[in-house]
């Protein structure tokens, strides 16, 4: 991140976003980068439709809400130079290299962020205070199978160079860079503003729309973040924004949708971060239609607390942990709960919650 993070989230029990941020018990998909899971007032996640969301500042950086492999990898190319000394003593050509890769590392370390981001809103959307979204009665999106493999990367730059000249190619690709600053930043109003020309523009681009769905995603425009980002997994093949996309169709009530997107993330087999918050979101769903032990079920599924825990096993934790209490299974909630609180740094609030189990 629905988070969404939304890519994005439900707080209490389990989703994931893509993408940061709503209001406990709702829809959103996730806010909140690293280190702390729990009930956090300032998340955004997917609301009712008659409900608004509640803009709130964040500490962390906000990010894409999806793992940028492509981002990462193509942010390695090019000629080695001393970047320690900035792009000072550059020619042209290597001022321009250095300054493309830069922003490839940028735009990747945010999608990564925002990833961690996504959770949060999930672990907290079931929560019991709120009723869950209303299913729609409309179809199950109809959507073409995925490539078996990932297509390579592209490179934006170089693509908008193609099609329009060097001229307005190079002053696209400065709105694009500055648009993932101002989506950074969380100026999300700013980041569509200058990112709508551009999809219009350049609707054939994945990235250029990835980012523009995100930040709708993170302006609460539920249903427009869905459409862009459905068109996104079409142009792109790849599941990058399968959790942010899970958790926009949670909010919307479309849980079909959640199953087939999740059953297509599991056939694909993603990296263990993005499969967790897919995880996550799936298991908030399951609450969300009554049935707690069908999440349980899925957050359980291979689980076992881990030595080195990482940043998206501890956020899994945290949402099974939650679902427990929910179910009324206390001894199991106290135990993990005080597992996540035995970590360095604890995971946020989890200590609080173990003692209000006691």
């Amino acid at each position: 991140m629905p988070s969404s993070k939304g890519s994005s989230s439900s707080r209490r029990s389990g989703d994931s976003r893509g993408g940061k941020g709503k209001t406990r018990g709702s829809g959103k998909p996730s806010t909140s980068g690293k280190g702390g899971g729990g009930r956090r007032q300032d998340d955004r996640r997917p609301q009712r439709r008659d409900d608004k969301p509640k803009p709130t500042p964040r500490a962390e950086r906000s990010g894409w809400g999806s793992v940028a492999q492509h981002g990462a990898a193509g942010a390695t190319h090019g000629q080695k130079l001393d970047e320690s000394e900035g792009p000072r003593n550059f020619s042209p050509e290597e001022r321009r290299k250095f300054e493309e890769r830069q922003a490839r590392r940028d735009m990747a370390a945010a999608r990564v962020e925002g990833l961690r981001d996504e959770a949060r809103a999930a672990i907290h959307r079931s929560d019991v205070t709120t009723p869950p979204p209303i299913p729609k009665s409309r179809p199950i999106i109809s959507r073409r199978p995925l490539p078996g493999r990932p297509p390579k990367p592209r490179d934006v730059h170089q693509d908008l160079i193609k099609k329009h000249g060097k001229d307005r190619g190079d002053r696209s690709w400065r709105l694009f860079r500055r648009a993932a600053g101002e989506f950074e930043r969380e100026q999300f109003q700013d980041a569509h503003r200058t990112l709508k020309p551009l999809v219009e523009s350049n609707p054939e681009m994945a990235d250029i729309r990835e980012l523009y769905g995100i930040s709708l995603y993170r302006l609460g425009k539920w249903e427009e973040a869905m459409e862009q980002l459905e068109q996104f997994r079409a142009d792109s093949g790849t599941v990058e924004q399968h959790p942010v996309l899970m958790d926009l169709h949670r909010a919307l009530g479309n849980w079909g949708d959640v199953d087939e997107l999740w059953k297509e993330l599991g056939e694909i087999s993603p990296d263990a971060d993005l499969m967790t918050e897919g995880r996550i979101v799936a298991a908030g769903t399951a609450a969300d239609r009554g049935n707690v032990d069908e999440g349980i079920r899925i957050l359980e599924k291979g689980w076992k607390p881990p030595k080195k825990p990482m940043e998206h096993q501890l956020r899994r934790a945290y949402a099974l942990a939650d679902l427990y209490e929910r179910r009324g299974k206390i001894p199991k909630a106290r135990k993990l709960f005080g597992w996540l609180a035995g970590v360095s740094p604890p995971y946020g609030d989890a200590a609080d919650r173990a003692r209000t189990l006691d």
